[in-house]
């Protein structure tokens, strides 16, 4: 399908001499090409194709340019993008260049929530979102909240009891954090049902007692409260 897209976005370029014109007299092929490119966009994010997003993009700037306007669902998905890349500084610089209405529409106020929660640590609070995704972007969203979650377990704790590894991490089976926990490098402790991170090299006898129920109570408060809905 994506062939198809640049196909047609391609003819419609070879008609408009390849080059966005300056005048009116095209502007119908143009606004045709505008609607290929952002279709092509979407399309792209249905089939996790980041590339030939960026790539239809990158064709559709000069034209936003030429009408003067900007297309908010792209947009929100390019913040979006940038967020599962952890792209936070260019999520910032993208949205100091949008005029007033693009940063006021529903669109754009989506990953800005988003990303706040995420730089505050309420990460309980981006379920609320989630029927707002594509299921892909929210699968790699909930992906790189864990990372971040648990490189802060990590550097916090020599080891964690599974269950509440399990809890804070949103996985609803033990089979989806163990096969997480094989990927950092985590290792488990049959008998006293605890995760021990890569850096430590424990054996089951020196696997020290987490002060969990207190230090980390909070957030499994806020991440059980959402198990009926992740």
């Amino acid at each position: 399908m994506n062939y198809i897209i640049i196909k047609m976005a391609k003819l419609l370029l070879a008609q408009l001499g390849l080059v966005i014109p300056k005048d009116s007299d095209k502007n119908d092929e143009l606004a045709d090409l505008k609607d290929i490119l952002e279709y092509g966009c979407h399309y792209s994010i249905r089939e996790t194709d980041i590339s030939a997003f960026e790539s239809y993009l990158n064709l559709l700037k000069p034209i936003w340019i030429h009408f003067n306007t900007q297309s908010p669902d792209i947009i929100s998905l390019q913040l979006l993008i940038q967020l599962i890349q952890n792209k936070i500084s260019d999520f910032h610089t993208l949205l100091e260049t949008l005029p007033i209405e693009l940063l006021n529409s529903h669109e754009i106020s989506i990953p800005v929530k988003l990303e706040r929660f995420i730089m505050e640590g309420s990460y309980s609070k981006l379920f609320d979102y989630k029927q707002h995704l594509n299921q892909w972007i929210w699968d790699q969203l909930l992906f790189t909240i864990r990372n971040q979650i648990a490189l802060s377990q990590e550097t916090a704790y020599q080891s964690l009891p599974i269950n509440d590894a399990a809890t804070l991490l949103y996985f609803k089976n033990q089979s989806e954090l163990m096969e997480f926990s094989k990927q950092r490098g985590w290792s488990v402790s049959p008998s006293t049902q605890h995760l021990v991170f890569k850096q430590y090299n424990l054996d089951d006898k020196q696997i020290y007692t987490i002060p969990s129920k207190n230090m980390i109570s909070h957030s499994l408060n806020y991440a059980k409260e959402l198990e009926s809905i992740v």
